[in-house]
């Protein structure tokens, strides 16, 4: 179940979700005890700073062009593709409250790592 009750229609929904998520991912790493996790946290918010820059420098250049619809689409795509990640990390978060690095299985760490690369 997402934690995100629909997906943002407009571009101040976007960049609201997408500001609320970097703030529960900044959270998340300060917070968090397991090193690799933190690595998780920190590089889903910087994508997610990236897609939310990237939007407002479309938004900055959109004056200028004509845009196509293929364009929006892609853009609405990287949204909801970094808010999908968020989702994740939120749900790890949630797994891994209170728990310590030991206290992780091999196969929790291991997804952790590829979460990581």
């Amino acid at each position: 179940m997402s934690s995100r009750p629909q997906q943002p229609k407009g571009r101040e929904d976007a960049a609201s979700a997408l500001n609320a998520a970097i703030e529960v991912l900044d959270l998340s790493k300060d917070a968090s005890g397991i090193v690799p996790a933190k690595a998780v946290f920190g590089s889903v918010s910087v994508i997610l700073t990236m897609i939310k820059v990237g939007s407002f420098w479309f938004l900055l250049t959109d004056c200028r062009l004509k845009c196509t619809q293929d364009t929006l689409a892609n853009r609405a795509d990287y949204v909801e593709l970094g808010l999908t990640c968020a989702d994740v990390c939120t749900a790890l978060d949630r797994g891994l409250n209170g728990k310590r690095l030991n206290d992780l299985n091999n196969f929790v760490c291991e997804a952790i790592n590829q979460l990581t690369t």
